[in-house]
């Protein structure tokens, strides 16, 4: 019979049931105050919605990205590098998590310490134009200098991006919020 080698070490139980998905376990764990779901490591200030995105490998779920929501986890928080849970999300390609973090109020023009914002990060999800749409529908700033480039997003899209498969209809949507 094997044993779990996680068995006593609650943080990788609780790593495995972000990964997996297991909100059972999640919810028993917060409630018996075996962990805190709005925990912030010190000095990197990631709170459970930046740690659970962090693999890009292995992204968390949707349930689990739901689960840090509805208890109350900072969306727009910043760690150390100036990174949101939406820069984790995008960075990761988990386009279920960053369309969830949109819809609970995440910023796509915050920036990073590298001065890129979420939107600038479309490139990581040219298929997702929902998630596109709902950055546009939350404010996403087109005209941001993203990065080191010098050049307005739609801009740099337009001009190094337009013959690539896929950036057409991002180009297309973005000019209708020009």
């Amino acid at each position: 019979m094997m044993t779990d080698p996680y068995e006593n070490d609650i943080g990788m139980q609780i790593a495995r049931a972000n990964r997996e998905g297991n909100i059972a376990f999640l919810k028993e764990m917060s409630a018996t105050g075996e962990f805190d779901p709005l925990y912030i490591t010190d000095p990197e200030k990631w709170n459970y919605l930046h740690r659970i995105n962090m693999n890009a490998h292995k992204p968390a779920p949707l349930p689990t990205v739901i689960f840090y929501l509805d208890k109350g986890v900072e969306v727009n928080a910043q760690d150390c590098y100036g990174m949101t849970p939406l820069h984790y999300a995008m960075r990761a390609e988990n386009g279920d998590a960053a369309l969830a973090l949109l819809e609970a109020g995440a910023n796509p023009n915050i920036p990073n310490q590298d001065k890129v914002i979420p939107l600038g990060m479309m490139g990581a999800m040219p298929h997702r134009l929902d998630i596109l749409k709902k950055m546009l529908e939350n404010g996403g700033d087109i005209h941001y200098k993203n990065g080191n480039s010098g050049m307005e997003l739609l801009e740099f899209a337009k001009h190094y991006l337009s013959d690539i498969d896929g950036f057409k209809e991002i180009i297309e949507l973005m000019e209708q919020y020009a």
